[in-house]
């Protein structure tokens, strides 16, 4: 009982500590939601998100948890790819970790992308900031985007990652372009974080040998990594982690999901970031 307490007192002073605006994060937790949008106060951005758990569930893992900077620093001048951008926050977090970091963005919801460049707009340097209303894949055109009504974290192009039996999905039509469309702003990059619903190892394939051109990884699967881990190894990458997680929400139709962080072996920083 003694250790459940001092647990959450734990929670409560990190919380208080990350948040400049801490009581609306623990009226959340509460179920209790004042309007339809909050502003999130971290770090000394704000940051505009639907008033509901998952946005501030979502800031919890990229500022109290640091889940995607767990292994790897994101130190200055770094070039970071965010592939599945959602609302920005890990755009923005990445951004304020040091001098001169540039952040190239992608997220193909056109609804969820006008807050991601608000997001961008308030919290960044134009300079250092770039983003793309289209999801990133093996090929080029056009595809549905599913949505569990009201859950705007779970957007994915493949409707089968979605337990649908029972719920409302929404569709939306948007634009696929081929991988390979990263390296139109930089030709390397030192950090890429990819949290894409199911969409990673359709990436990395098309990426083939120009994976080679990213340094760390790190990346949310959605099923049976060991692709992904045999596609990494083939190419010189070391696994760092590969840590399972609760799919949780229930309506992940998952069977597997977790984290990989991946450290290329060889990577050579061919190209200034000017």
């Amino acid at each position: 009982m003694f250790s459940v307490c001092s647990r959450k007192l734990h929670s409560i002073h990190e919380v208080r500590r990350t948040y400049k605006n801490w009581p609306l994060w623990l009226l959340s937790r509460l179920g209790m939601h004042v309007g339809a949008t909050t502003q999130i106060r971290v770090n000394g951005s704000r940051l505009l998100a639907p008033n509901n758990a998952e946005s501030w569930g979502i800031a919890d893992q990229v500022w109290r948890w640091k889940v995607y900077t767990k292994h790897f620093p994101i130190l200055e001048g770094y070039r970071v790819l965010d592939v599945g951008a959602h609302f920005g926050f890990f755009s923005v977090f990445a951004a304020h970790q040091n001098q001169d970091v540039k952040v190239v963005s992608y997220e193909p919801s056109k609804t969820t992308f006008e807050i991601l460049r608000r997001n961008l707009d308030n919290n960044l340097a134009k300079k250092n900031s770039f983003a793309f209303n289209y999801a990133l894949g093996d090929h080029t055109g056009d595809s549905l985007f599913y949505k569990p009504a009201g859950h705007d974290a779970s957007g994915t192009l493949f409707k089968e990652n979605l337990a649908s039996k029972g719920r409302t999905l929404v569709e939306e039509r948007v634009r696929v372009e081929e991988a390979s469309r990263i390296w139109d702003i930089f030709e390397a990059y030192d950090f890429a974080k990819f949290d894409c619903e199911g969409s990673e190892f359709p990436i990395l394939r098309c990426l083939g040998e120009q994976v080679k051109r990213l340094h760390y990884i790190v990346l949310e699967y959605h099923h049976s990594p060991q692709e992904i881990v045999q596609f990494l190894q083939s190419k010189d990458f070391s696994i760092v982690e590969l840590l399972a997680l609760d799919a949780g929400a229930p309506w992940h139709g998952l069977c597997q999901l977790g984290m990989l962080y991946a450290k290329n072996n060889h990577f050579l920083e061919s190209v200034s970031p000017d």
